[in-house]
Protein backbone atom coordinates (compact mmCIF):
# COMPACT_ATOMS: atom_id res chain seq x y z
CA UNK A 1 0.00 0.00 0.00
CA UNK A 2 2.82 2.41 1.17
CA UNK A 3 4.50 1.77 -2.00
CA UNK A 4 1.85 2.50 -4.43
CA UNK A 5 1.38 5.81 -2.43
CA UNK A 6 5.03 6.46 -2.65
CA UNK A 7 5.31 5.53 -6.35
CA UNK A 8 2.10 7.97 -6.54
CA UNK A 9 3.99 10.44 -4.90
CA UNK A 10 6.59 10.05 -7.64
CA UNK A 11 4.01 10.30 -10.28
CA UNK A 12 2.96 13.59 -9.33
CA UNK A 13 5.86 15.23 -8.51
CA UNK A 14 5.96 17.82 -11.42
CA UNK A 15 9.51 19.30 -11.76
CA UNK A 16 10.82 21.85 -14.53
CA UNK A 17 12.41 18.53 -15.78
CA UNK A 18 8.72 17.66 -17.61
CA UNK A 19 8.91 20.82 -19.47
CA UNK A 20 9.82 19.59 -23.58
CA UNK A 21 13.65 20.38 -23.65
CA UNK A 22 12.65 21.66 -27.21
CA UNK A 23 11.95 24.63 -25.27
CA UNK A 24 15.06 25.56 -23.66
CA UNK A 25 17.23 26.54 -26.34
CA UNK A 26 14.75 28.98 -27.20
CA UNK A 27 14.70 30.69 -24.40
CA UNK A 28 18.03 32.02 -24.45
CA UNK A 29 17.80 34.80 -26.94
CA UNK A 30 14.58 36.67 -25.47
CA UNK A 31 14.04 38.79 -28.50
CA UNK A 32 14.40 36.24 -30.90
CA UNK A 33 12.22 34.16 -29.08
CA UNK A 34 9.31 36.92 -28.51
CA UNK A 35 8.43 36.45 -32.89
CA UNK A 36 9.04 32.31 -32.85
CA UNK A 37 7.71 30.75 -29.73
CA UNK A 38 4.34 30.26 -29.78
CA UNK A 39 1.87 28.81 -26.97
CA UNK A 40 1.18 26.04 -28.93
CA UNK A 41 4.14 23.75 -29.34
CA UNK A 42 4.03 20.66 -32.06
CA UNK A 43 5.36 18.31 -29.97
CA UNK A 44 4.12 14.93 -32.23
CA UNK A 45 3.67 15.56 -35.57
CA UNK A 46 -0.62 17.02 -35.97
CA UNK A 47 -0.62 17.34 -31.92
CA UNK A 48 -0.60 20.83 -30.32
CA UNK A 49 -0.29 21.52 -27.11
CA UNK A 50 -0.78 24.69 -25.34
CA UNK A 51 2.10 25.07 -22.65
CA UNK A 52 0.36 27.45 -20.41
CA UNK A 53 -2.78 25.50 -19.92
CA UNK A 54 -0.70 22.08 -19.52
CA UNK A 55 1.48 23.15 -16.67
CA UNK A 56 -1.51 24.52 -15.30
CA UNK A 57 -3.73 21.47 -15.36
CA UNK A 58 -0.30 19.59 -13.84
CA UNK A 59 -0.60 22.41 -11.31
CA UNK A 60 -4.26 21.82 -10.19
CA UNK A 61 -3.23 17.55 -10.61
CA UNK A 62 -0.63 18.07 -7.95
CA UNK A 63 -2.34 20.12 -5.93
CA UNK A 64 -5.01 18.26 -5.55
CA UNK A 65 -3.49 14.97 -4.98
CA UNK A 66 -0.41 15.49 -3.66
CA UNK A 67 -1.95 16.33 0.08
CA UNK A 68 -3.49 12.46 -0.11
CA UNK A 69 -0.49 11.46 -0.46
CA UNK A 70 1.88 13.17 1.70
CA UNK A 71 -0.86 12.26 4.53
CA UNK A 72 -0.50 8.60 3.47
CA UNK A 73 3.04 8.80 3.76
CA UNK A 74 3.25 11.19 7.05
CA UNK A 75 1.25 8.19 8.22
CA UNK A 76 3.62 5.43 7.51
CA UNK A 77 6.34 7.40 9.09
CA UNK A 78 3.99 7.52 12.04
CA UNK A 79 2.97 4.32 12.25
CA UNK A 80 6.30 2.84 11.44
CA UNK A 81 7.54 4.68 14.63
CA UNK A 82 4.76 2.97 16.69
CA UNK A 83 5.53 -0.25 15.34
CA UNK A 84 8.98 0.27 16.37
CA UNK A 85 8.13 1.12 19.76
CA UNK A 86 4.96 -0.65 21.09
CA UNK A 87 4.63 -3.25 18.03
CA UNK A 88 2.20 -5.87 19.52
CA UNK A 89 -0.23 -3.18 21.45
CA UNK A 90 0.07 -1.40 17.64
CA UNK A 91 -0.60 -4.35 15.68
CA UNK A 92 -3.57 -5.33 18.16
CA UNK A 93 -5.12 -1.99 18.12
CA UNK A 94 -5.10 -2.02 14.22
CA UNK A 95 -6.82 -5.63 13.83
CA UNK A 96 -9.03 -4.37 16.22
CA UNK A 97 -10.11 -1.53 14.46
CA UNK A 98 -10.16 -2.71 11.09
CA UNK A 99 -12.21 -6.15 12.37
CA UNK A 100 -14.71 -3.95 13.71
CA UNK A 101 -15.14 -1.88 10.68
CA UNK A 102 -15.01 -5.27 8.34
CA UNK A 103 -17.97 -6.70 10.23
CA UNK A 104 -19.60 -3.42 10.06
CA UNK A 105 -19.27 -3.44 6.33
CA UNK A 106 -20.20 -6.69 6.25
CA UNK A 107 -23.76 -5.98 7.87
CA UNK A 108 -24.45 -3.13 5.62
CA UNK A 109 -23.89 -5.23 2.71
CA UNK A 110 -25.78 -8.04 3.55
CA UNK A 111 -29.05 -5.97 5.24
CA UNK A 112 -28.49 -2.41 3.75
CA UNK A 113 -30.41 -1.47 6.91
CA UNK A 114 -29.41 1.30 9.76
CA UNK A 115 -29.70 -0.85 12.76
CA UNK A 116 -26.59 -2.88 13.39
CA UNK A 117 -25.66 -5.61 15.79
CA UNK A 118 -23.37 -3.93 17.70
CA UNK A 119 -22.94 -6.77 20.30
CA UNK A 120 -21.15 -8.70 16.82
CA UNK A 121 -19.32 -6.09 15.55
CA UNK A 122 -17.81 -5.40 19.09
CA UNK A 123 -17.34 -8.95 19.46
CA UNK A 124 -15.14 -8.80 16.28
CA UNK A 125 -13.07 -5.97 17.81
CA UNK A 126 -12.27 -7.48 20.25
CA UNK A 127 -10.98 -10.83 18.05
CA UNK A 128 -8.66 -8.54 16.42
CA UNK A 129 -7.38 -6.72 19.69
CA UNK A 130 -7.00 -9.51 21.99
CA UNK A 131 -6.57 -12.63 19.49
CA UNK A 132 -5.47 -11.78 15.77
CA UNK A 133 -2.96 -8.80 16.81
CA UNK A 134 -0.64 -10.43 19.37
CA UNK A 135 -0.97 -13.80 17.67
CA UNK A 136 -0.20 -12.61 14.54
CA UNK A 137 2.98 -10.62 15.70
CA UNK A 138 4.61 -13.69 17.88
CA UNK A 139 3.70 -15.62 14.72
CA UNK A 140 5.26 -13.67 11.97
CA UNK A 141 8.54 -13.42 14.20
CA UNK A 142 8.37 -16.54 14.91
CA UNK A 143 8.02 -17.86 11.59
CA UNK A 144 10.46 -15.92 9.53
CA UNK A 145 13.56 -16.90 12.49
CA UNK A 146 12.40 -20.94 11.63
CA UNK A 147 12.05 -20.09 8.21
CA UNK A 148 14.61 -17.18 6.88
CA UNK A 149 14.84 -15.68 3.89
CA UNK A 150 12.40 -14.55 0.89
CA UNK A 151 13.16 -16.99 -1.64
CA UNK A 152 10.82 -19.34 -3.22
CA UNK A 153 11.31 -22.26 -1.41
CA UNK A 154 11.55 -20.71 1.92
CA UNK A 155 8.35 -18.40 1.11
CA UNK A 156 6.29 -21.56 -0.31
CA UNK A 157 7.59 -23.26 3.34
CA UNK A 158 5.66 -19.99 5.57
CA UNK A 159 2.93 -19.96 3.76
CA UNK A 160 2.45 -24.19 3.79
CA UNK A 161 2.82 -23.64 7.79
CA UNK A 162 0.29 -21.10 7.51
CA UNK A 163 -2.48 -22.45 5.62
CA UNK A 164 -1.68 -25.63 8.19
CA UNK A 165 -1.80 -24.04 11.64
CA UNK A 166 -2.01 -19.49 11.92
CA UNK A 167 -5.25 -19.40 9.26
CA UNK A 168 -7.73 -22.51 10.60
CA UNK A 169 -6.59 -21.47 14.52
CA UNK A 170 -8.10 -18.27 13.24
CA UNK A 171 -11.07 -19.74 11.49
CA UNK A 172 -11.31 -21.72 15.28
CA UNK A 173 -11.85 -19.01 17.27
CA UNK A 174 -14.08 -17.32 15.24
CA UNK A 175 -15.90 -20.47 15.61
CA UNK A 176 -16.29 -20.21 19.39
CA UNK A 177 -17.12 -16.77 19.42
CA UNK A 178 -20.29 -17.10 16.92
CA UNK A 179 -21.21 -20.22 19.51
CA UNK A 180 -20.96 -17.75 22.18
CA UNK A 181 -23.09 -15.05 20.76
CA UNK A 182 -25.38 -17.72 20.17
CA UNK A 183 -25.68 -18.54 23.76
CA UNK A 184 -24.96 -22.30 22.82
CA UNK A 185 -20.60 -22.53 23.43
CA UNK A 186 -19.42 -25.66 24.72
CA UNK A 187 -16.75 -27.55 24.12
CA UNK A 188 -18.68 -30.66 22.66
CA UNK A 189 -20.52 -28.02 20.09
CA UNK A 190 -17.23 -26.07 19.61
CA UNK A 191 -15.25 -29.72 18.78
CA UNK A 192 -18.52 -30.23 16.17
CA UNK A 193 -18.45 -26.97 14.80
CA UNK A 194 -14.96 -27.34 13.86
CA UNK A 195 -15.44 -30.52 12.63
CA UNK A 196 -18.73 -29.82 10.48
CA UNK A 197 -17.35 -26.25 9.28
CA UNK A 198 -13.55 -25.90 8.99
CA UNK A 199 -13.25 -27.94 5.99
CA UNK A 200 -15.38 -25.79 4.17
CA UNK A 201 -14.18 -22.54 5.38
CA UNK A 202 -10.83 -23.96 4.33
CA UNK A 203 -11.82 -24.50 0.70
CA UNK A 204 -13.95 -21.33 0.58
CA UNK A 205 -10.42 -19.59 1.23
CA UNK A 206 -7.91 -21.70 -0.68
CA UNK A 207 -8.04 -19.14 -3.50
CA UNK A 208 -7.59 -16.10 -1.67
CA UNK A 209 -5.70 -16.56 1.59
CA UNK A 210 -2.50 -18.55 0.00
CA UNK A 211 -2.09 -15.87 -2.78
CA UNK A 212 -1.61 -13.39 0.72
CA UNK A 213 0.46 -15.70 1.77
CA UNK A 214 3.01 -15.73 -0.83
CA UNK A 215 2.59 -11.70 -1.41
CA UNK A 216 3.14 -11.42 2.36
CA UNK A 217 6.08 -13.49 2.93
CA UNK A 218 7.67 -12.43 -0.37
CA UNK A 219 7.20 -8.82 -0.78
CA UNK A 220 6.18 -7.54 2.66
CA UNK A 221 8.31 -6.37 5.85
CA UNK A 222 7.33 -9.12 8.57
CA UNK A 223 6.88 -6.16 10.76
CA UNK A 224 4.12 -4.44 8.06
CA UNK A 225 2.46 -8.14 7.15
CA UNK A 226 -0.07 -7.84 10.00
CA UNK A 227 -1.55 -4.77 8.19
CA UNK A 228 -1.15 -6.07 4.63
CA UNK A 229 -3.19 -8.95 6.51
CA UNK A 230 -5.81 -7.25 8.24
CA UNK A 231 -6.37 -4.89 4.83
CA UNK A 232 -7.15 -8.10 2.91
CA UNK A 233 -9.24 -9.77 5.69
CA UNK A 234 -11.84 -6.52 5.24
CA UNK A 235 -11.75 -7.19 1.74
CA UNK A 236 -12.40 -10.91 2.41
Amino acid sequence: LFFFVSLLSQVFSFSTDAIPRVVRPLTKNTKHNNNIVPKLLKLRAGDQVNVDDATEKKKVSSTTVLPFVNAAQMFGKQYGKYLNTNPIMTKSVTAGLIFGLSDYTAQKLETGETKMDWTRIITASLVGLLYFGPAAHYWYEWIFKLIPGAGLISTLKKATLGQLFFGPSFTCIFFATSLMQSGSFSLGTWAQKIKSDLPGAWLAGASFWPVVDLISYSLVSPQWIPLFVNICSFVW
